[in-house]
């Protein structure tokens, strides 16, 4: 478990520094089509498809993030009035069910890679595989988060205080 621990803790980082990188790539992408585009009069060519990929892959990024933290989306009021034992378990269905999402969204995305890889994008010409290849990325970082917290779940000796 310490092992797993550790890796999910350098994918999650990784994926953190990754989804800086591609925040500041977006920044750079736009400033510069708005600079060359209304005070050059002429946009440089690509930047919008850079600004848009890179948000793509931001996303998926961040949705594994969310998970890791439990940031992403859910209704509290059930987990709300949950305690002990019943929250646990509440807690253990709700990251099981973030796996199999996850999961389904890792073999869909590697599917939709695969088709997508004759494909080229318009501007930039790289194969669409690239800016497909954001789904099962960052579904896997999903994974790893939604299975780490599920581990860590039912090895606590308290289960009296279970945070989402």
């Amino acid at each position: 478990m310490k092992y797993f621990n550790k890796f999910c803790n350098l994918v999650n980082k990784v994926y953190t520094y990754l989804g800086v990188l591609l925040l500041v790539i977006i920044c750079i992408a736009c400033i510069l089509q708005v600079f060359s585009r209304y005070v050059l009069g002429r946009a440089i060519p690509g930047t919008e498809e850079i600004s848009r990929y890179s948000f793509i892959w931001l996303g998926f990024l961040g949705s594994a993030i969310c998970v890791e933290k439990w940031s992403n989306a859910h209704i509290s009021i059930l987990n709300d009035g949950l305690k002990g034992k019943a929250r646990m378990y509440h807690s253990g269905f709700l990251n099981l069910m973030v796996f199999l999402c996850a999961a389904l969204l890792f073999v869909q995305g590697i599917k939709c890679t695969g088709v997508t890889s004759r494909q080229l994008s318009s501007m930039l010409r790289i194969p669409m595989s690239f800016v497909y290849a954001a789904i099962p990325f960052g579904a896997f970082g999903m994974m790893l988060s939604a299975a780490q917290r599920f581990l860590e779940l039912f090895s606590q000796k308290d289960h009296k205080e279970v945070q989402h």
